[in-house]
């Protein structure tokens, strides 16, 4: 009885996300290469919005802002190169996509290259700012990371490969070097940037794979700035949380016996 209500409640939250998230078009871009040669990325947008009710590009170019709402640009890790040479040459239409009220991720474990402007006053700096521990904030708290009664601290090799600093951006998730997840509002719109490697190195199972679908959701909520996008609800993605940490606690109690 109770699996088959934790299996209703998982279901009727990936409908609704689903449903909603369709009403706008979402884009996740990977450039050339799946980023640490892994699909990671796109289980958690699947998770977060439905398979199907989003686009794939495998690569950065400005028609993918083009009736897009949110916007996930990964540049890990033999893409990062690629990443900083669009964002360097596009700046003025990646900054109006989000000043007129876009959702943007931008995201990057680099390994190759080095330190680059990601827009918006942003840094991300690379080499030497690797974190094989994290820490959710209690920003990133508030902001509805841990979601579902998630972990607030995770480790890899690496988590992260780089951090992100300036343009008054708020620590969501701090590594050993500073910043590896954090955010603000520009505009009508909303911006993220990370330094994140895939979940697949990402401890403990499946908390970290949660907590990349909270931070998808949570950048196209726009922190629940109720921007233009027709994206999930607060209250749309708390049973979301729900239902991931009903699906974590059954995997524990199996994993006990």
């Amino acid at each position: 009885m109770k699996i088959k209500l934790l299996f209703c409640v998982v279901t009727a939250a990936l409908t609704m996300t689903a449903s909603l998230a369709s009403a706008s078009p979402i884009v996740y871009a990977s450039g050339h290469n799946n980023p640490w040669n892994n699909t990671s990325n796109d289980t958690a947008m699947n998770s977060a919005f439905g398979a199907n009710n989003w686009t794939r590009v495998n690569d950065y170019t400005v028609g993918m802002f083009t009736g897009a709402n949110f916007v996930f640009m990964d540049g890990s890790n033999s893409n990062a190169n690629q990443l900083s040479s669009f964002l360097l040459a596009n700046d003025a239409v990646v900054s109006e996509f989000v000043n007129n009220g876009g959702h943007l991720f931008l995201n990057s474990a680099p390994n190759q290259g080095s330190s680059y402007n990601m827009g918006f006053g942003v840094t991300l700096h690379y080499p030497n700012n690797y974190s094989s521990t994290v820490t959710v904030t209690d920003a990133g708290v508030a902001a509805g990371l841990t979601t579902g009664g998630l972990a607030t601290n995770y480790s890899g090799n690496q988590f992260g490969h780089a951090t992100v600093s300036g343009g008054g951006i708020s620590d969501l998730i701090e590594g050993l070097s500073g910043t590896v997840f954090g955010a603000k509002a520009v505009g009508a719109g909303f911006v993220a940037f990370g330094g994140q490697t895939t979940t697949n190195f990402h401890s403990p199972k499946p908390d970290s794979a949660a907590l990349l679908v909270n931070e998808l959701l949570y950048v196209a909520d726009g922190a629940g700035a109720g921007a233009q996008n027709e994206i999930p609800e607060p209250s749309t993605l708390a049973l979301f949380g729900l239902g991931l940490a009903g699906v974590a606690a059954l995997r524990r109690r199996k994993a006990a016996k």
